[in-house]
């Protein structure tokens, strides 16, 4: 039999993170206690009222394909959203669309809009799937590397010298993710100023806007000078509600770009599930107290696992957003796969590698505290039990 796999997606890995995951399940079901910082996402419930509001319209009958766009319901109340914190005044008829999470809105875009021979910008260390999504799109990922003492933010001077006349996009993710970094005001106006001198689209992905620490805000792209009509902006209520499973998030962008994604998007998912975005409907426009505990008890973890690796003499940025930290172990001598597995099989500890985010990952762990503060408080204990069992040699 002939091989059927296309080259472009000889290109494309499987994700470390699954291959971690399965491997600590592994080690549970033979009697171990694993500590998991490997998965991104929140640990809470969903919110009760936007369980109830979901079951609600599925008792109602709500089973029916939506429009593409989705239900006209929740895109006003994004819209109203959209506005209120975003500072971005949006029709919610033609510029907003429903997804089947962030990701799916992601793969829209980039299916919709690229081609063979594209250059799409992306920064590294970053989410993994912007890479494997360009590269299905037969498009050119060109990596812009991340300096920790730059904040792992994007270097102005380095991204613009990577441009070239193939450039069609750029990958913003603000807040980020491996990093809990995220650019400040000044720094996106100038990466705006480039972005519309050298004429490229930009998809920003927001999926961790309101996940915010020590009094940070978040700035949309698309909300400055000259950037509504080249801005793809995608949000989510996976991390903002713990929604993960339910697979509800969406896409923003001026008509004339929304005209060609919604075309990839009616392809492939045709609707985000019909009941599932009336629970999202109650998210945005319901009490707001469990997103308030939710993030106070992450910024708890955040301080725990931030101090206790600072007093290790692990080097570490202090997250300014989302739920991860970056730390450095290049002092181990070890590869950060290597290290990973070793703090798995002997410490029982799972975390993700670095370089499974880019190149300039390496060396690194993301170390998710989506997890419960008391499997926090066990595994900063493991991680130091190991930390001082290397330096004794």
């Amino acid at each position: 039999m002939r091989d059927f796999e296309p080259a472009k997606m000889k290109r494309v890995p499987f994700t470390g993170i699954r291959r971690v995951l399965e491997k600590a399940n592994k080690l549970e079901a033979e009697g171990r206690k694993i500590v998991h910082f490997e998965v991104g996402q929140p640990d809470f419930d969903t919110p009760a009222n936007i369980k109830e509001a979901a079951k609600k319209a599925l008792d109602q009958g709500v089973t029916a394909y939506s429009s593409n766009y989705g239900d006209i319901r929740l895109r006003r109340a994004i819209a109203e959203k959209l506005e209120r914190m975003n500072h971005l005044n949006v029709d919610p008829t033609k510029e907003i669309m429903v997804t089947c999470g962030g990701e799916e809105a992601v793969a829209a875009a980039l299916f919709a809009l690229l081609e063979k021979g594209d250059e799409v910008l992306i920064a590294d260390p970053s989410y993994i799937p912007y890479s494997s999504l360009t590269k299905i799109a037969e498009a050119e990922p060109v990596y812009v590397p991340l300096d920790e003492k730059n904040g792992y933010c994007f270097d102005l001077e380095k991204l613009e010298a990577a441009i070239t006349n193939k450039t069609k996009l750029l990958i913003l993710c603000t807040p980020g993710n491996p990093t809990g970094t995220m650019m400040d005001e000044e720094s996106l106006r100038r990466l705006a100023e480039i972005c519309c001198r050298h004429d490229i689209l930009v998809l920003a992905d927001e999926a961790y806007e309101q996940v915010l620490y020590d009094g940070n805000k978040h700035i949309s792209i698309a909300s400055l000078p000259g950037m509504w009509e080249r801005t793809i902006t995608v949000q989510s209520f996976s991390k903002t509600y713990s929604m993960c499973g339910w697979r509800i998030g969406y896409l923003v962008a001026p008509a004339e770009l929304m005209r060609i994604v919604v075309r990839a998007h009616q392809t492939v998912a045709m609707n985000a599930c019909s009941f599932g975005q009336l629970g999202a409907l109650e998210a945005l426009t319901g009490p707001q107290d469990s997103l308030y505990a939710m993030l106070a008890e992450f910024d708890r973890r955040r301080l725990l696992l931030y101090n206790g690796l600072k007093e290790l003499g692990i080097p570490c940025s202090r997250p300014q957003a989302a739920f991860y930290l970056f730390p450095d172990i290049g002092e181990f001598g070890m590869d950060s796969f290597t290290f990973a597995e070793f703090l798995l099989d002997k410490y029982g500890v799972a975390t993700v590698p670095g370089v499974e985010f880019g190149k300039n990952g390496e060396n690194h762990l993301r170390i998710s505290y989506a997890t419960s503060f008391e499997d926090c408080q066990m595994g900063l204990h493991r991680i130091a039990q190991c930390v001082s069992d290397l330096r004794k040699g």
